[in-house]
């Protein structure tokens, strides 16, 4: 099983680093299917407790991610510390929302989310050099919003955070960088609740906390953060058009596995 886990977090730490996704679209399938045939876990809370760890493996994965982000000077920090309120408040309430949905639906509602978001970025739309900047107000509104889809769905912001900074007029790499710092607050609030939500579950998983499963936290952390400043390091090397088609495509065949491969 170790095994797994490492090679699990091999691939989320690149992913974390290129994409600024925080590796949750790579942890939480894998684990999903891993939980589903090789764990004690209670199936009702298969998908919880795998959204629940991806959030926990995020906070290391993370913050490995933002210091080579930062060191590049990609962190557009007054932005992040405007949405911090927001991205709190909106982290608590997915957690709530996750504990109550069937396990069924979360994986649903992950699969058609990850849909739309690869095909947002996998059509080249051209800049609008006269398109707007987004105001304060609605920067504060929508990280409420995108705090609660990425609690809920344990995907770190990422995949909400990179289309909404490539609109408020940051470049891809900016974008990238300053998600892994939100994706990073994400996950500490986020885990924090999903531990607290699931310590009142029905039934409990060994080797758990409330919906983190430490095995599985230990094995793909250690991997993902010594590889995550690889997968940044390649995001300043790659041409901007291309790393938005392959996170596109990434997304898309994540997405096809959540839906349709039982």
């Amino acid at each position: 099983m170790l095994t797994i886990y490492l090679i699990i977090g091999a691939l989320a730490g690149i992913m974390s680093g290129l994409f600024g996704v925080g590796g949750g679209v790579v942890v939480i399938p894998a684990l999903s299917r891993v939980f589903m045939h090789y764990t004690t876990i209670p199936p009702a809370y298969n998908m919880q407790m795998a959204v629940g760890t991806s959030l926990a493996i995020m906070i290391f994965t993370a913050a490995s991610a933002l210091y080579a982000h930062h060191q590049r000077k990609s962190v557009q920090w007054g932005m992040f510390y405007s949405m911090v309120p927001g991205l709190i408040i909106g982290s608590v309430i997915g957690a709530i929302i996750a504990h109550f949905l069937p396990s069924f639906y979360l994986q649903i509602i992950f699969g058609v989310f990850l849909i739309f978001i690869s095909f947002r970025l996998m059509i080249n739309t051209p800049d609008d050099a006269n398109q707007k900047g987004i105001s304060l107000k609605i920067i504060r509104v929508s990280s409420v919003l995108i705090g609660a889809f990425s609690s809920l769905l344990g995907v770190g912001g990422g995949t909400l955070l990179i289309p909404f900074f490539l609109r408020c007029r940051l470049d891809m790499r900016e974008a990238a960088g300053t998600s892994v710092a939100c994706g990073l607050l994400i996950g500490i609030v986020a885990t924090i609740s999903f531990m607290v939500t699931g310590l009142s579950s029905t039934q409990h998983a060994d080797w758990s906390t409330g919906y983190v499963y430490w095995p599985a936290f230990l094995g793909v952390a250690m991997a993902s953060m010594l590889l995550a400043p690889l997968g940044a390091a390649l995001a300043h090397q790659l041409p901007t058009a291309l790393l938005k088609r392959i996170f596109g495509l990434f997304l898309f065949l994540m997405a096809c596995d959540m839906l349709f491969f039982k």
